[in-house]
């Protein structure tokens, strides 16, 4: 290895955690030119604000308005298109080495089981296998199978096998098509050379089984606010409808229990978890719009409510018809054996004990350290405080105890959506500081060509979104009636233009045949649109000469090919995706 390279590499850094938090570091610092590893422990990037259909205040998704470029549609998707990002998923830092400006970094690389290179995600080996477990991304209220594919807007869009479920029988291995299962598959070991790391795991949610009064586990229609947040999402296992597990009826009368794991010194949780007052408020908001008759009541401690416009959206909430706040500790939960409602008890501000019926219970669940947060502040030799967070300076606020490695996000302590975001921004800001400057960013744009003088010469490129648009769209047919058109110079039909091998492709023949006018045709625009303008600026053309058409989602999926008993459908052996994924 060169000096010029060591010189590069030592200006690349590490971010683990590709949370909200992760992933805002992570396009930052890759905008300005900085090589960045993502890793995360989970099969995927995303973190918990894919769970989300809504945040507050404003009751949008509000993730795309991040991103530091225009807004493409998801930074998940950002994030695997940027050149200068590394995407090292189901991974985990087991040792470090070294100083800031130069950390030899070794990560441990978990087996999928699956061939990322090969899984076309056909969906086979899933319908297949014979076991089911729990869908830990559902909170366990719904179920998949052994091997399964991560939830929504995964990356890598990959299946994966959980060992802990499978039986190892072989009928996925049968039926994959690329045979890109290897239920051999042991876990590797590399190291990367970074000059600071950035610590944004993310949380936990509280364990409610610990808190046995409240019945979590036991009685049917207890559930927890992850769960109840998976109901109330369109592309959760209920669509967005309200239901009581235990037999599936529309609940006439709900309670909220704020502060579950949170404030509770008996169960070594003193500290508040800054986030459920809010996010409590948001639910009963939600539910409310989809049940405008629903009864809730709210028990709760004191009210936190911070942030920006947080207080007129709490005020706006608890004057909704039907809602009612009350301040109260609920002491215990029972359940009647017959209709399943639950009955809880609780002492009233004037003392007094009150008992009252609900259909349906939502514990309000706090925020815990990461899974593994131990044993990643002893593989990094930095200090955690008595309930796991990160300890870091007071008047230094994203800087571990040791020099190098930074923290943002809920591992150095609770907080919401936009802090977290603020806080990703300035910690980015600071790694930078570490490595230095880049010199010789790979991010370079070509002067822009002037065509004033020009006649047209147009590219039309033809993606076949991984073989979604051809099983509906006659793609050679397109091709030939488009290569008949005015101006046309060449046309191209590829299986993924939107990756980085897609990307390439087209500004090299944009190069080769002096092409000044662009035609995508493919997915949705605003997916991929800044991947596709960043392609035009590096090959010299203003942006303004590329025009896309989507194909896949205004013809290939309004129109699927009839049902099959495999697929179910013309969307490469998935189901048609719901509306508002794409």
């Amino acid at each position: 290895m060169t000096d010029n390279d060591k010189s590069q590499r030592s200006k690349a850094i590490l971010v683990v955690g590709a949370g909200i938090s992760g992933m805002q570091s992570a396009l930052l610092l890759a905008e300005a030119g900085h090589k960045v590893y993502l890793l995360d422990s989970a099969p995927g990037i995303g973190g918990s604000m894919h769970l989300l259909d809504r945040t507050f205040p404003t009751d949008s998704c509000g993730i795309c308005l991040m991103l530091p470029g225009r807004a493409a549609y998801c930074p998940t998707i950002e994030c695997d298109l940027h050149r200068n990002i590394e995407i090292l998923p189901y991974a985990e830092v087991v040792g470090l080495e070294g100083e800031a400006g130069d950390f030899t970094v070794t990560v441990r690389h978990k087996p999928r089981y699956v061939r990322v290179e090969l899984c076309t995600n056909c969906g086979l080996c899933a319908l297949a296998c014979p076991v089911e477990r729990p869908d830990r991304y559902e909170g366990d209220l719904d179920r998949h199978k052994a091997i399964y594919r991560p939830p929504t807007r995964a990356i890598p869009p990959t299946y994966v096998i959980d060992m802990d479920y499978c039986t190892r029988c072989g009928k996925c291995v049968e039926v994959c098509p690329a045979a890109a299962i290897e239920l051999g598959m042991e876990e590797r070991r590399s190291e990367v050379n970074v000059g600071a790391l950035i610590l944004s795991p993310g949380f936990e949610p509280f364990d409610a089984c610990l808190k046995g009064e409240y019945g979590f586990g036991y009685y049917d229609n207890v559930i927890t606010s992850i769960q109840f947040e998976r109901m109330v999402s369109i592309s959760g296992s209920t669509g967005a409808a309200i239901v009581r597990p235990s037999d599936g009826r529309t609940p006439q009368r709900i309670a909220f229990i704020q502060c579950v794991g949170s404030r509770d010194e008996s169960i070594g949780r003193g500290y508040c978890s800054s986030v459920c007052c809010m996010y409590t408020a948001k639910q009963v908001g939600v539910a409310k719009r989809l049940l405008p008759d629903l009864d809730v009541m709210v028990f709760f401690m004191d009210i936190r409510a911070h942030g920006k416009d947080f207080d007129e959206y709490f005020d706006t909430v608890e004057a909704l018809p039907g809602v009612t706040y009350r301040r109260c500790i609920v002491s215990s939960i029972h359940q009647y054996r017959q209709t399943r409602n639950l009955r809880l008890a609780y002492v009233a501000e004037d003392g007094s004990l009150q008992e009252e019926d609900f259909d349906l219970v939502v514990l309000g669940v706090g925020f815990a350290p990461p899974l593994g947060f131990q044993q990643l502040g002893q593989a990094l030799g930095i200090q955690l405080n008595r309930y796991g967070f990160c300890v870091t300076d007071t008047f230094a606020p994203n800087e571990s105890t040791r020099p190098g490695i930074l923290v943002s996000g809920p591992f150095r302590e609770p907080k919401d959506i936009p802090e977290t975001v603020v806080e990703a921004s300035a910690v980015a800001a600071s790694a930078a500081r570490f490595v230095g400057q880049v010199v010789n960013s790979s991010h370079s744009e070509a002067e822009e060509r002037d065509i004033s003088e020009e006649w047209p010469r147009v590219g039309v490129f033809l993606c076949n979104c991984r073989g979604e648009v051809g099983e509906v769209i006659d793609l050679e047919a397109v091709a030939t009636y488009a290569q008949g058109l005015r101006d046309v110079a060449v046309v191209q039909t590829l299986d993924n233009a939107c990756l980085p091998g897609g990307l390439s492709q087209i500004g090299q023949v944009i190069a080769e045949r002096g092409l000044n006018r662009v035609v995508v045709a493919g997915c949705a625009a605003r997916l991929y649109q800044s991947a596709f303008q960043g392609m035009m600026r590096e090959a010299g053309l203003n942006p303004g000469l590329l025009e896309q058409v989507n194909l896949l989602g205004e013809c290939a999926w309004v129109h699927p090919p009839p049902a099959s008993p495999i697929s179910g459908g013309g969307t490469g052996g998935a189901p048609p995706p719901r509306p508002g994924s794409w």
